[in-house]
């Protein structure tokens, strides 16, 4: 089967597509979800026609994974037609090296295809999102206005939270034709 798109010495296809099932559930477990059972359940709420997953592979190992929901949960983005990129992951020996660029490549791809002009993604606000906010950032995705957000509520000043991966802002970045 073709790829979506292709890296160094990886690529990026659709994560239902051949053998590709149990990889991503692999991965899942390892990097995203807790247990086998929440790994197959993400993938099949990122399942067409509602959303999709992809997975970028080296050989026959899963080493990133992006899922897309054409309507998310945030009405923010579901009364404007946005599409979420709902989780990019990439395994920690292939981070820093265009796996998650490779990803997003593909979801925007996919946008694209369907005639969709502007994609959503949120981005954790600690320290370890760093990275993750800076290629965002580069890629052209903005904050929506809304601030910083416990999931999909604004926090208000004076408000007292704790520093954890609920802690987000929600962006929205215009695809290039």
């Amino acid at each position: 089967m073709p790829a979506l798109c292709h890296g160094h010495s990886w690529h990026c296809r659709p994560a239902y597509r051949d053998d590709n099932s149990d990889s991503a559930v692999r991965f899942l477990i390892e990097w995203v979800s807790d247990g086998e059972a929440g790994a197959r359940s993400y993938l099949a709420g990122h399942a067409e026609p509602g959303g999709a997953s992809l997975v970028a592979a080296h050989g026959h190992d899963v080493i990133g994974y992006a899922a897309t929901a054409r309507e998310p949960d945030y009405a923010g983005f579901r009364s404007r037609g946005i599409p979420l990129i709902h989780q990019v992951a990439v395994a920690g020996p292939f981070r820093r090296q265009g796996v998650a660029t490779l990803l997003m490549d593909a979801a925007g791809q996919l946008a694209r295809d369907r005639g969709i002009a502007t994609l959503g993604i949120t981005v954790g606000l600690s320290g370890e999102y760093g990275p993750a906010q800076r290629l965002y950032a580069r890629r052209g995705y903005v904050p929506d206005g809304r601030g910083a957000c416990q999931g999909q509520q604004p926090l208000r000043k004076g408000m007292l939270v704790t520093m954890d991966d609920d802690l987000i802002i929600w962006l929205t970045g215009h695809l290039a034709t």
